[in-house]
């Protein structure tokens, strides 16, 4: 619950590049290493921003309020499903998704 936490520390991420850029251009043609690399690495601070955000911030409107829900369900009532942050198609998938939040707590 440390509000401080809710990140990937940037230096921790900065030495996990390493690895990471040499498997991509293990796998990737040299043309397209930087781009995928690249987009790896957007898409994870855009899931990163989106983590703070349902913690911190106090979305009004669908989706960002209903994701807020789901998270904080996983957090408070469920620990062992709901991991999905951007969405709940993985836990669908995975058989993690969560029982069905009460009619009450989905408006709130």
């Amino acid at each position: 619950m440390d509000g401080l936490r809710l990140v990937f520390p940037p230096a921790a991420a900065a030495i996990l590049c390493i690895p990471l850029w040499n498997l991509t251009k293990l796998v990737a043609k040299p043309a397209a290493a930087p781009a995928l690399f690249g987009g790896g690495l957007l898409g994870y601070v855009m899931y990163d921003c989106t983590h703070y955000y349902l913690h911190h911030g106090r979305p009004f409107r669908n989706p960002a309020k209903h994701l807020k829900i789901y998270h904080m369900n996983h957090h408070f009532r469920t620990q062992t499903m709901g991991f999905g942050i951007t969405s709940s198609l993985w836990d669908g998938l995975f058989r993690t998704l969560p029982p069905a939040l009460k009619a009450c707590e989905k408006s709130s």
